[in-house]
């Protein structure tokens, strides 16, 4: 078995596991089963365990802040709003390498996470942290006995990046699109639109003009498309997503095509694949149930996103035009 062959396996193993452990478990919130060892399995470098908590400890630290100030602020939203800010610009100002601005996202997602469920829901949020908890254990323990069966192969050491600190305008473009988006989620009931966030966050992190753009695009490619791919996975599932085989069977199948184009690919052509399978299990984890498809659900998904994408790209273009204007005077 090539190398390459077995890296997709163990992914797909993984993250199968996982996802069908979510269900299984009956938890509030499974989605956390697809996208911890997704996340993990595509981005991360270091599977000891120490690698693993560095990688989820400032996750759930993060989750757990921004329950307490929920907790302590109930009653005083723009204090809830304030103080995010506060977060969001540490993370932001810490992030000076291409890495840090990476591991960056999945603390403010959470960040946000917690805080719009808090404010519009009445679910039961230590019992949310809870379960995030849960998750990041099993996603851990199954990826270890993953790890022992298909042994991943030695790699050379990832590229490092000299620090660059973080400019002005950089933390005023960050706090601009994530806090603009926090407020708008904060004072319309829009729940499903909380997970448009992720591309949001990417983008507003990026270091220049050109990688924002970039980032623009390859998530529209990836989430509008990851949406496209699980209405499908949906409609050949239809009638049978209470089969627990047949629908493992089908994950798994779907899960391996993707992985393995991942691993046969390099560079911005393996993260386009990284983000699509992302796109594509996130939607099919949260609405798909055994007696619900969940489709309503994932075409409201993908309008919200491409809505997202639609006003980041529209942004971009309109300071693009201002710039060229300010630099011909």
């Amino acid at each position: 078995m090539t190398p390459q062959r077995q890296d997709a396996l163990r992914i797909t193993l993984t993250i199968t596991i996982c996802m069908l452990a979510g269900k299984l478990l009956h938890l509030d919130s499974p989605v956390y089963l697809a996208l911890y060892p997704t996340i993990l399995m595509t981005k991360g470098k270091d599977y000891s365990w120490a690698g693993m908590l560095r990688t989820f400890l400032p996750t759930f630290a993060a989750a757990s802040l921004a329950l307490l100030i929920c907790e302590i602020f109930a009653n005083h939203p723009f204090v809830i709003w304030t103080l995010s800010l506060l977060f969001f610009d540490t993370l932001r100002r810490r992030a000076d390498t291409p890495a840090k601005a990476g591991a960056m996202l999945m603390p403010t997602f959470n960040w946000i996470l917690i805080i719009v469920f808090s404010q519009h829901t009445s679910m039961d949020m230590p019992m949310r942290i809870h379960e995030i908890g849960l998750s990041m254990l099993i996603t851990a323990c199954v990826a270890k006995a993953m790890l022992l069966i298909l042994p991943q192969a030695k790699g050379g050491k990832p590229p490092a990046f000299s620090p660059k600190p973080v400019s002005f305008q950089q933390r005023l473009v960050s706090l601009g699109l994530i806090g603009g988006g926090l407020a708008c989620l904060m004072i319309v009931d829009i729940v499903s639109a909380t997970f448009c966030m992720v591309p949001v966050v990417a983008a507003a992190t990026q270091p220049g003009r050109d990688k924002f753009l970039e980032v623009v695009e390859r998530r529209f490619i990836t989430q509008v498309g990851g949406c496209a791919i699980a209405v499908i996975f949906t409609l050949l599932m239809a009638g049978h997503q209470s089969i627990l085989s047949y629908y493992a069977l089908g994950l798994g199948t779907l899960i391996f095509l993707i992985t393995n184009w991942m691993t046969h690919a390099d560079g911005p052509a393996r993260d386009l694949h990284a983000d699509a399978l992302l796109a594509t299990l996130l939607p099919i984890q949260l609405y798909m149930g055994n007696q619900t498809l969940g489709l309503e659900s994932t075409y409201l998904r993908a309008w919200e996103l491409t809505v997202t994408l639609g006003i980041l790209f529209t942004l971009h273009q309109l300071t693009r035009r201002s710039d060229n204007t300010r630099q011909a005077r």
